[in-house]
């Protein structure tokens, strides 16, 4: 989807305070997926990076495999909302359908609306072995951001999510209003890159479980968060082999999981 496609709908908006000053806000809006002419859920998103929204999305819970699985995808307004509208091959389809859930919309909580404890800890292969970042490469991360947080600098109260390559130079960058989203854009932008291009996954939020079963679902080795994880999030991580390492501000790296702790 074109990012200009919606006018109205920019990432962000000037507000006027009641006292009559203008400050700009992030802009917020209703996305309905729905699949193969089916609903499925509604989220709350920035009105930007929408395809690679919706491949990360679909990627991550688990109802594709391939962004090629996607045979079309088309938006469409309707006031304030948008709908996106995904056909899935059938070989994708008829297993979503023997699973369909409920999914409350959201944009903190990434476990809303699930409905068993088998769905709230999936079953997954565990990750191959892989090499820590260096700590030079994890130190560099921090002085990046700002260039790469556009929307956030206008206007504040954005999530974002950052993929660098092993030296630590981010590449791409994705932000949004739920914390999820963010991450999922960018797993669905590298998702599509030819070939898939080898680094880690930065978050600023903090690192819930529902992350680390975006990174294993999506065969992601490395994830460095900016905020601290919580003590299941590195449970599970460990558990699938996950790198999970935690930069506080101006501290040395802190590797709560990973299969190789000599280069940091």
């Amino acid at each position: 989807m074109d990012d200009t496609l919606f006018d109205d709908l920019t990432p962000s908006q000037t507000v006027t305070t009641l006292s009559g000053t203008q400050h700009t806000l992030a802009t917020e809006i209703p996305l309905a997926i729905t699949i193969n002419g089916v609903n499925h859920v509604v989220m709350m998103v920035s009105p930007y990076q929408l395809d690679a929204f919706i491949i990360g999305f679909l990627l991550t819970e688990g109802i594709i495999t391939h962004h090629r699985d996607i045979h079309d995808l088309e938006f469409e307004h309707q006031q304030k909302a948008i709908i996106a509208h995904a056909t899935l091959a059938n070989r994708c389809h008829q297993p979503w359908l023997a699973k369909k859930r409920n999914l409350a919309g959201r944009t903190g909580c990434g476990l809303c609306g699930i409905e068993s404890l088998a769905a709230a800890f999936p079953s997954l292969p565990p990750l191959a072995a892989s090499a820590l970042p260096s700590t030079q490469a994890l130190m560099s991360l921090r002085e990046q951001l700002p260039q790469w947080q556009v929307l956030n600098r206008d206007c504040g109260a954005l999530h974002a999510a950052f993929f660098a390559d092993d030296e630590g130079q981010i590449l791409h960058a994705s932000e949004d209003v739920g914390r999820h989203n963010a991450l999922d854009k960018l797993l669905g932008w590298h998702h599509q890159q030819p070939p898939l291009p080898k680094g880690m996954f930065l978050v600023t939020s903090r690192c819930s479980i529902e992350l680390i079963f975006k990174m294993v679902r999506t065969h992601n080795a490395t994830l460095v968060t900016l905020s601290s994880p919580t003590q299941l999030a590195v449970e599970q991580a460990r558990h699938y082999r996950l790198n999970l390492i935690h930069i506080p501000y101006q501290q040395q790296p802190r590797v709560y999981a990973g299969t190789d702790i000599s280069s940091v």
